[in-house]
């Protein structure tokens, strides 16, 4: 079986990781010519929450057509660069393979959308990785993939997928993949939106009064949206529904918010999430792809999502310089939303 992994980041680095432990025919692909040149000359390193060992892999920079086609083909590369890498690599793919997809956004929703005739398996990433340095990979959550089919993939592909990565990386399969995806994000847009504004690791934001309330509201948005597109949220992995952190009526009872917050900082103390390291980075963010999915499909549906705007708003402006990530960033976006959730709380009452 012939796999490629494209974008050896902190998800696809890992993938291709327990790929080449397990002597898999993996193929590694990756723009960067240095995270290439370290991959071929070290091999894949990975420490962290998933063992600590060093695999030897290919990597190249491009794909080649001398290579023939695929199976798999996994895809870990950013939302924003998603659809024009998945045009390339359906022609690799096989006559019976399949494209996986690892992204936190749903943009892959709208891909399949446009080419319902290439097998997907998208796939929900549960734990968290870093790409520490060229080729070597920081595990810091543990947790596997949540996995499902999308267009004219089937549940035998997925089934294929847990046979190639397990043990590795645990697979848990669902019928509901878009639920799946669609929880995944909000999550995200909560935990690394809200990390990306602060600069803090997700154990330190949540200790943050402001930043938990804030998370509230944010899922609270997203729900609204989802179910509205009539959407079935579904946990991810061993993770809560979202939804239950909302404000809404489907959600606990704010001492039992409090708690499992509390336990999900201490559980995931050491979680930077992608806006963060971005940031820190000083590249663009997948932010439009993440809260500004958000916003965007809750302007079409006329459903306002004020502190995902807020935070869509703040991290397009610590791009360009003109604010730093900090602390203060929260309380900002809370005295600027805390009038328009006043504002609706009595719109209801009268």
């Amino acid at each position: 079986m012939k796999i490629a992994v494209v974008g050896c980041g902190g998800n696809g680095g890992v993938v291709a990781g327990v790929l080449a432990a397990k002597k898999a025919d993996v193929v590694c692909i990756d723009l960067n010519e240095e995270v290439v040149r370290q991959i071929n000359d070290r091999g894949i390193h990975l420490q962290g929450k998933k063992g600590c060992f060093t695999a030897r892999a290919r990597a190249f920079t491009h794909f080649s057509r001398k290579w023939g086609k695929f199976d798999i083909i996994v895809l870990g590369v950013k939302s924003m660069a998603l659809k024009h890498v998945f045009m390339e690599a359906r022609d690799y793919v096989s006559e019976n393979g399949f494209i996986l997809t690892l992204q936190n956004g749903i943009v892959i929703l709208e891909i399949v959308e446009e080419f319902p005739d290439v097998k997907v398996v998208a796939g929900a990433v549960g734990y968290n990785s870093i790409m520490a340095d060229h080729g070597k990979y920081l595990v810091t959550s543990n947790g596997g993939i949540t996995a499902g089919s999308l267009a004219s993939g089937t549940m035998e592909d997925v089934l294929l997928l847990k046979s190639v990565l397990e043990p590795g990386i645990k697979i848990k399969t669902t019928r509901n993949i878009v639920g799946v995806l669609w929880s995944k994000l909000i999550i995200v847009c909560g935990v690394t939106g809200l990390g990306g504004v602060s600069g803090l690791l997700a154990g330190e934001l949540l200790r943050y009064k402001v930043a938990r309330k804030l998370f509230y509201q944010i899922v609270t948005e997203g729900a609204c949206v989802a179910k509205r597109l009539g959407v079935n949220l579904e946990k991810v992995g061993g993770a809560i529904n979202p939804e239950k952190f909302g404000t809404h009526k489907e959600g606990y009872p704010l001492f039992l918010r409090y708690l499992l917050l509390k336990i999900i900082g201490i559980k995931y103390k050491n979680l930077r999430g992608n806006i963060h390291q971005d940031l820190e980075r000083g590249v663009n963010t997948e932010v439009d792809f993440i809260n500004g999915e958000v916003v965007k499909i809750g302007d079409r549906l006329g459903i306002d999502t004020p502190v995902n705007t807020a935070i869509v708003k703040m991290v397009k402006e610590i791009e360009g310089k003109k604010r730093q990530m900090s602390v203060r960033n929260l309380h900002t976006i809370w005295d600027q939303i805390f009038p328009i959730l006043v504002s609706g709380f009595l719109s209801v009452l009268y």
